[in-house]
């Protein structure tokens, strides 16, 4: 079926917008709109389908393109309609619109993408054959109004929904550095521990050492008056113990070394953990406003 529109909307619909909502409206990186500053308008248009033009509404949605409109009312008339069929218009037959009608009517709509204006056009024709109009009824225009309002606050929704999983992804995030700051910290306490217990260690091995260098003294003065091999002997024991101390005091200090490399680590990571905390904890927050505000624009909808 090939189709022609009668009549653009697109100048009526924009020229009821200030300038500076339509270019100037604050937006996301997304290019999602923050606030909600355009009107709801039913205007009375034609549709041709075929040799045949049909009387018909347009309504405008906004922050969409043609296929995203037409996949939504598609969507809608699987439940309210038999079938639908074609696509330039595409119809739908015996829907069932009790809003509208107390018998079942057929629908004719074209979705047209105005990029310029971030729209497009849905233009829908209530027939009662392929080129024949319904008798008009103000609920027709009612029921576009209607969908105007459903099909806007859906592609709003789409733009919650991507913000919330965006904000539920930086949660995860921050719950996750959250978790790699305690750690680190936990590991800082211990590193600390080892290494006091290190120093504790060698402090008590340089106790001992000077205590057998005291000992060793006394049986060096020992044995140059006695020059007893018993005392000799003495004095040999004493000397290989204290090098053996003195070999556990340079083991120590290198495990100190080393211990004090892994606090000095932990310790520098600290910041690190904590910046990114914040990093994200903004991320969040900004993201909290931006979908705090497109909850406002789905709710001003109306």
């Amino acid at each position: 079926m090939n189709m022609k529109y009668a009549l653009s909307i697109a100048g009526l619909v924009l020229a009821s917008i200030p300038f500076h909502q339509t270019n100037a409206q604050a937006r996301t990186k997304e290019g999602f709109a923050t606030t909600w500053e355009r009107p709801i308008t039913v205007v009375p248009d034609s549709l041709t389908n075929g040799d045949h033009k049909l009387p018909a509404y347009t309504i405008a949605v906004f922050e969409t393109d043609a296929n995203g409109v037409m996949d939504l009312w598609k969507a809608d008339m699987k439940a309210l309609s038999q079938e639908v069929t074609g696509s330039r218009p595409a119809k739908a037959s015996g829907v069932i619109l009790t809003s509208v009608s107390e018998t079942p009517t057929n629908l004719l709509v074209t979705t047209t993408t105005e990029k310029k204006a971030d729209m497009t056009r849905m233009t829908v024709a209530f027939i009662l054959t392929d080129s024949t109009a319904a008798p008009a009824d103000p609920r027709q225009e009612a029921y576009m109004r209607s969908l105007g309002v459903k099909y806007n606050k859906a592609v709003v929704q789409t733009q919650i929904d991507t913000y919330q999983k965006m904000l539920d992804k930086a949660g995860n995030k921050l719950t996750s550095a959250q978790g790699d700051q305690a750690k680190t910290q936990q590991n800082l306490t211990k590193a600390n521990s080892n290494l006091e217990k290190l120093k504790a260690k060698r402090a008590k091995v340089m106790a001992a050492n000077a205590e057998i260098s005291g000992q060793i003294a006394g049986l060096e003065k020992k044995f140059a008056l006695t020059n007893d091999p018993k005392d000799l002997q003495k004095l040999t024991k004493a000397r290989e113990k204290l090098a053996k101390g003195e070999t556990s005091v340079a083991k120590l200090m290198q495990s100190e070394a080393k211990a004090q490399g892994t606090v000095n680590k932990y310790q520098e990571q600290l910041p690190d953990r904590a910046a990114d905390q914040q990093e994200i904890t903004a991320t969040k927050e900004e993201l909290t406003t931006t979908l705090n505000a497109l909850k406002r624009k789905h709710d001003s909808i109306q």
